[in-house]
């Protein structure tokens, strides 16, 4: 397979619960008609040999129903009309839920569409992460997904009456990033600042503590929870 374009932003993971019996999780997934829906609804770009990728990150919220509710996507390679066809496409779309034992959570996923004219590529793919844990666990890993049933870490922010991030990537504004790591039973076991202008230096500090209260679904690799990198994201628009 060759390179996919792959971009920063969100991972976790899960960790070992010692002697209690381990929840069994599923993760959010698409559907199963979803990557044809897809393809039939969104116009695919003009790529060339200089650009033979094109990606569009996306985050939603995913409730018990399976449908997709608060779609935000961004794209960074000039492809702004193709983003807006895939958020469009992707909104109020039914993916299958995520469960806990057995029984449906919402949470919040992340996911990529990525556009190629490669050799030995599909022209489209629909991936469960954003692709910057690609080099650890291939291209089809499925990232770790906050869940909204418990304490998530955006909301947990908000509760700050001074709080004006916005959650996930954007062209507006600057952004604060922060990194978790979360083990493989959705747990943050550490959290640290990556990227925060001065202005936003309070909006990381407590972004950090909000994400050592907050809950995940872990990462998982072929069935199975893996520890992996979170990284949550402020922007603030202008």
């Amino acid at each position: 397979m060759k390179k996919v374009v792959v971009s920063a932003l969100v991972a976790l993971g899960l960790g070992s619960v010692g002697s209690v019996a381990a929840e069994q999780y599923q993760p959010a997934g698409f559907g199963e008609d979803t990557l044809r829906y897809l393809e039939a609804a969104v116009a695919p770009p003009s790529l060339t040999a200089d650009t033979p990728v094109a990606s569009v990150y996306c985050q939603s919220d995913v409730g018990t129903d399976g449908l997709t509710r608060n779609v935000s996507c961004y794209e960074r390679d000039g492809f702004t009309e193709l983003r807006d066809q895939v958020e469009e496409a992707m909104a109020t779309r039914r993916f299958s839920a995520a469960t806990v034992d057995g029984e449906p959570v919402p949470v919040r996923m992340v996911f990529r569409v990525v556009y190629a004219d490669l050799d030995g590529q599909p022209p489209v793919m629909l991936l469960p992460n954003l692709g910057h844990m690609q080099g650890d666990f291939g291209y089809q890993y499925s990232a770790p997904q906050e869940r909204l049933d418990d304490r998530n870490w955006y909301s947990l922010y908000r509760k700050n009456d001074w709080s004006q991030g916005q959650p996930f990537f954007s062209d507006e504004g600057e952004l604060t990033r922060v990194l978790a790591w979360v083990n493989d039973s959705g747990r943050v076991i550490s959290a640290r600042s990556l990227e925060s202008h001065s202005e936003h230096r309070r909006d990381a500090r407590a972004v950090e503590k909000a994400l050592e209260a907050s809950r995940f679904l872990p990462g998982m690799v072929s069935g199975k929870p893996e520890k992996m990198r979170y990284v949550a994201v402020l922007h603030y628009p202008n």
